[in-house]
C-alpha cells in the first residue's frame, strides 16, 4: 500500500477488514447455511419467471407497486402445482416400485450371496489347482481381500456414522427450510435493489466491467443449467421407457436414477446406466445385454444430437478438458465439486478473456470486450 493516499489506503483496510469479517462469520456458520444457499439456487432459478410475469402485468398494478408481489405469489403457485402434480404422478408410483424392491429385497440379496459363493469356490478352485503358487503368495491374496472386505465394512460404519451425525443436527436445518419460503420472497422481490446497491458500493471505475463480467457468468450459468436439466428429462425419459419395453423391474426408479447421474458430463451416463444393468443382470441376466445396448444408444443419440446444440452452446469446453475438470472437481469437494466444476472452469474462461481483452496495450471498452466474447471470436492471448 506504499504510495496511496492515506484516505484511500483507509478505505482500503477498512473493506479488507470487513471482508475476513463476513468471510469469516460465514465459514463459521457454513453447517446451517445450505438452506439458505439453497434458496439463491431456487431464486435465480425463478427469477426469469418471476421478471417475465412482473413485465407482463397490468400497469395499474405497477402503479400501485403490486406487479413484483404478485409475480412472487403466482411463481410460488405455479412452483406449488409443479412439485403436486409430479408427487400425485410419479411418488405413488416410485412408491409402490419401493415396495416392490423390499419385498425381493431377501431373494436378491441371497442371489448375490449365492453369486458370492460362487465366485469364493471358484476362486479356491483355481488357487489349489496350481501348485507353483507358494503358501506365502496364497497368504498374501487373502489378506489383501480381508483387508478389502474390512475397508468396506469401515465405509459402510463411517457412512452410518456420518448419516446419524446429520439427523442429529438436522434442528437448524429445518428451521432454515421453514425460513427459505419468506426469504426467498425478499430476495426476489428487492432483487434488483440488491444488484444496485452492490454496484453503488464498487468504486466508479470498477462498476463497468463488474457488471459485464457478471453478464457474462449469467450467460454461462443459465445456458448450462438450461441445458443439463434438458439433458437430465430426455435420458431420464428414454431409459425409463426402454427398460419398460425390455421389462426391467423398478424402471421408474433406475430411469429417475440414470437422469439424475446425467447432471455429470460424460461420466454421468456411465454411472447411470450401472444400477439398471445390475438389476437386470439380478433378475433376468440376459435382459443385461439389452439394457447395455439401450444405454449406449441413447448415449449415442444424447451425443450426437443434444450435447452438440444443449451442453455445447453452454460451457464450449473439449470433452478432454471437461474429464479432467471433473476429477479435479471430485478431488476438492466430491460430488459437489464434480457438480459445479463444468460451469466454473467455463466462467473463469470468460472473465479471463475478459479481463485480458481490458488489459490489453489499447484496451477494448467493456460492451466491446464483452460482445467479443458473447460472440466466439478468438481472443489472441499473449504476454
Amino acid at each position: 500500500m506504499i504510495g496511496l493516499h492515506p484516505k484511500r489506503r483507509n478505505r482500503l483496510l477498512l473493506w479488507t477488514v470487513l471482508f475476513l469479517l463476513i468471510g469469516g462469520m460465514l465459514w463459521a456458520a457454513r453447517h446451517v447455511l445450505f438452506p439458505y444457499i439453497l434458496a439463491l439456487v431456487i431464486a435465480y432459478l425463478l427469477l426469469p419467471v418471476v421478471n417475465w410475469l412482473d413485465h407482463h402485468m397490468p400497469v395499474r398494478l405497477h402503479t400501485w407497486r403490486l406487479a413484483r408481489p404478485l409475480a412472487i405469489l403466482l411463481t410460488y403457485l405455479l412452483l406449488f402445482v409443479l412439485i403436486v402434480g409430479i408427487m400425485a404422478f410419479f411418488v405413488p408410483l416410485i412408491v409402490d416400485q419401493i415396495k416392490v424392491l423390499i419385498e425381493r429385497w431377501p431373494d436378491l440379496t441371497r442371489q448375490v450371496e449365492a453369486w458370492g459363493t460362487r465366485g469364493w469356490g471358484l476362486y479356491t478352485d483355481v488357487i489349489e489347482s496350481i501348485e507353483s503358487i507358494s503358501p506365502r503368495w496364497r497368504d498374501t491374496i487373502e489378506s489383501s481381500l480381508e483387508d478389502l472386505a474390512s475397508d468396506l465394512l469401515t465405509a459402510v460404519q463411517n457412512g452410518l456414522i456420518a448419516t446419524i451425525r446429520t439427523v442429529s443436527s438436522t434442528v437448524s436445518f429445518l428451521i432454515g427450510l421453514i425460513v427459505i419460503p419468506f426469504w426467498l420472497f425478499y430476495i426476489l422481490h428487492d432483487e434488483s435493489q440488491v444488484k444496485k446497491g452492490i454496484v453503488q458500493a464498487l468504486p466508479e471505475q470498477l462498476r463497468a466491467d463488474v457488471q459485464c463480467m457478471a453478464s457474462l457468468i449469467d450467460d454461462v450459468l443459465s445456458a448450462y443449467i438450461r441445458g443439463q436439466l434438458l439433458l437430465c428429462l430426455f435420458v431420464g425419459t428414454l431409459a425409463t421407457l426402454s427398460l419398460l419395453i425390455i421389462g426391467v423391474p423398478f424402471a421408474l426408479i433406475l430411469g429417475v436414477i440414470a437422469g439424475v447421474f446425467e447432471v455429470l458430463p460424460y461420466v454421468g451416463p456411465i454411472l447411470g446406466a450401472i444400477p439398471a444393468i445390475l438389476v437386470a443382470l439380478l433378475s433376468n441376466p440376459a435382459s443385461a445385454i439389452w439394457v447395455a445396448v439401450a444405454f449406449i444408444a441413447i448415449q449415442q443419440v444424447e451425443n450426437l444430437l443434444l450435447v452438440p446444440r444443449i451442453a455445447g452452446q453452454s460451457v464450449k469446453l473439449h470433452p478432454a478438458l471437461v474429464m479432467v475438470v471433473l476429477v479435479i472437481g471430485n478431488q476438492l469437494a466430491g460430488f459437489w465439486g464434480m457438480l459445479v466444476a463444468v460451469p466454473i472452469t467455463a466462467i473463469i474462461r470468460d472473465v479471463f478473456k475478459y479481463l485480458y481483452l481490458r488489459m490489453l496495450d489499447e484496451p477494448l471498452a467493456p460492451e466491446e470486450a464483452m460482445a467479443r466474447i458473447r460472440s466466439g471470436q478468438e481472443v489472441p492471448l499473449g504476454v
